[in-house]
């Protein structure tokens, strides 16, 4: 609070955001003290005071420079939707045949997924589905700057990094021992070269001359075709993170002083030590039976998480076009700091606090869970506050896939820029496959990660008649 005070006129208590939430303080002006009185003009323009040209009458100094706002235009306390329908969120619809199929598949491949449940799809669909021309457009720019690929493509090379990920194969050379077994390459029928299969050292060529944020910016792309499609509702968000192991030496150089990934940092959570590595902020978005990816940053494995949750929040917040609700966390991310600033954002902070803070009104709403009041609006009970916050788990189920079935808990290179090119290939398959199953009308898969993997081509015997056909080999025709 802002107290001006007159020995004359009537004094002036302007109130402030931070007395609303708690975090008061007061400051006192005497408008008779030469210093105050000098301040207040100079700062607090909205203040008026006596002028002593009285020849001057000009318009523009009659009319108020400034015009009084409520503090409900700066901060949204409590979410539009109130109760149960505050967590409930629409189903995902089935579109038609027509929708996004027709001219792509068959009409006999469309009744496949729908009459034979135990269909899942083939990994060639996530080609057919999406649209891959941004690496298209990525290298023509890329090459007009002077960048080499060796004649390979990046989309070609980029589908087969979305192969091995999809195996769980841990380096490159996985996926060169994996063709070995094959006399066809796999995704003959989407790259631009059928007969094209790269070896490890062609994947790890093209994928590092990849720009980081240009892997960033196409997973922002399949993120906001979600939300267009229904898939992804704003409403809610969870931040967590999770430690990616580089691939390098715990120990540092004795004659550097520094580890062989110079941008990594060891981590340690809760006592136990990861190792040397990076460990991502990340977002992701809940929508009651289903919870995505939406946004993560990046950082050393060192990282402190209440700066990571505040930087991961705003950065996302800024480039948002979506009008999100809550924030939920763990302990983690809690601060005061956190807290307040996430209000003023516009969020509910649903985060955990520790119970060692004597403080703050912080109260043990459940056995082991301690939250601060001050925080909690004014309509919801303490089991509705508990119940909101029992989604934060989600996101632990969602980055768990990461590690058990894409295999992504260590780096098969070093730097910042290959860890965010490794997190961003993962959750660029996952929405596909999201993406996919809506597309084909299968809302049940959006959520399994063994969805699209098999191949469309059931062995080489399928595969050789197709290759002789676009080869011009007239395959069982009539000749007569």
């Amino acid at each position: 609070m802002i107290r001006i005070l007159y020995k004359i006129k009537a004094n002036i208590f302007q109130t402030q955001l931070t007395d609303f939430i708690g975090y008061k303080r007061v400051e006192t002006y005497k408008m008779w003290e030469q210093k105050d009185y000098n301040f207040v003009r100079k700062n607090f323009l909205w203040v008026s005071v006596r002028r002593y040209n009285k020849h001057d009458k000009s318009e523009e100094l009659t009319k108020p420079a400034l015009i009084q706002l409520k503090i409900t235009y700066f901060i949204k306390w409590v979410p539009k939707l109130k109760g149960k329908y505050l967590y409930r969120f629409p189903r995902v619809k089935i579109p038609r045949f027509k929708n996004y199929a027709e001219g792509i598949i068959s009409e006999k491949e469309w009744n496949m997924f729908h009459y034979l449940p135990k269909f899942k799809g083939c990994i060639e669909h996530l080609f057919y589905f999406n649209d891959f021309s941004f690496f298209d457009d990525l290298q023509e720019r890329l090459e007009a700057e002077g960048v080499s690929f060796k004649k390979m493509f990046i989309r070609d090379v980029f589908a087969y990094e979305l192969l091995r990920v999809n195996f769980g194969l841990k380096d490159y050379a996985g996926l060169e021992k994996f063709g070995q077994f094959l006399t066809a390459p796999p995704l003959f029928d989407i790259t631009h070269d059928p007969s094209f299969f790269p070896t490890a050292a062609d994947l790890s060529y093209v994928m590092e001359r990849i720009p980081a944020e240009e892997s960033f910016k196409f997973f922002r792309l399949l993120v906001k075709e979600c939300i267009n499609l229904g898939i992804i509702v704003p409403r809610i968000l969870i931040w967590d993170g999770q430690f990616i192991r580089s691939n390098c030496n715990n120990n540092k150089d004795k004659d550097k002083d520094a580890y062989n990934d110079p941008d990594a940092g060891y981590c340690r959570h809760n006592g136990t030590k990861k190792g040397v590595g990076y460990d991502p902020g990340i977002l992701y978005a809940f929508c009651f039976d289903r919870w995505f990816p939406v946004y993560f940053k990046m950082f050393p494995g060192n990282r402190n998480d209440t700066l990571a949750y505040r930087e991961t929040l705003f950065e996302y917040l800024k480039v948002s076009e979506e009008d999100w609700q809550l924030s939920i966390s763990d302990a983690g991310a809690y601060c005061l700091k956190n807290m307040v600033s996430t209000r003023y954002k516009g969020l509910v902070p649903v985060i955990r606090a520790r119970k060692n803070i004597k403080s703050q009104p912080v109260k043990e709403l459940k056995k082991g869970f301690y939250f601060n009041t001050r925080f909690i609006p004014k309509e919801w009970s303490e089991e509705f506050f508990l119940k909101i916050y029992s989604f934060r788990p989600m996101i632990e189920e969602g980055n768990s896939f990461n590690n058990t079935y894409y295999n992504g808990s260590r780096m098969n290179t070093r730097g910042i820029d290959a860890a965010t090119r490794q997190r961003a290939t993962i959750y660029i398959l996952v929405l596909l496959k999201a993406i996919t199953a809506y597309k084909v009308g299968r809302p049940d898969l959006i959520m399994t990660p063994t969805a699209f993997g098999a191949s469309r081509y059931f062995g080489v015997k399928f595969a050789k008649p197709l290759l002789a056909e676009k080869s011009k080999y007239l395959i069982f025709k009539n000749l007569l």
